[in-house]
C-alpha cells in the first residue's frame, strides 16, 4: 500500500507534474490525493482537478512526525505492514497528522505485522 501511495504522490495525470499541486485528502472515511492544476482558464477560472490514489482510513494503521529529521516529514504505515514518508507543506502542515486515526511519537519503534 505504501507503494501504492507513493506511486499516487508522483502522478501520471493529465495535468503535466510540474503544473499539478498534489493534495493530500483526510476525512473519517478515506485518505486520498487529488491533482489541481496550477494552469487557469483564459477566463481565469482554476484548471481541473483529478481524483488520483485513494484508500479506506481503516487501511492506515498509523502516522509518525518526522520533523525531529525534516520539518514536514511524516511516515504512514498500513495494514500491510508497509509504510511511506511523505513531506507535508504549506500552512497547516504540523497539524496533518492531528488527521489520522493512531499518532506515533519520533521515539515509538515501528509496529511490527509479522
Amino acid at each position: 500500500m505504501a507503494g501504492q501511495l507513493a506511486r499516487g504522490l508522483v502522478p501520471r495525470t493529465k495535468n503535466p507534474a510540474n503544473q499539478a499541486i498534489r493534495v493530500m485528502q483526510v476525512t473519517d472515511r478515506r485518505l486520498q490525493i487529488v491533482y489541481v492544476s496550477r494552469v487557469r482558464s483564459l477566463a481565469g477560472n482554476p484548471g481541473p482537478v483529478e481524483a488520483g490514489w485513494a484508500t479506506d482510513i481503516r487501511n492506515v494503521t498509523w502516522i509518525r512526525d518526522r520533523s525531529d529529521v525534516v520539518g514536514g516529514d511524516h511516515e504512514i504505515g498500513f495494514v500491510d505492514g508497509s509504510w511511506c514518508t511523505v513531506h507535508f507543506s504549506g500552512d497547516g502542515w504540523s497539524r496533518m497528522s492531528d488527521a489520522f486515526p493512531a499518532r506515533l511519537s519520533h521515539l515509538d519503534p515501528l509496529p511490527y505485522r509479522g
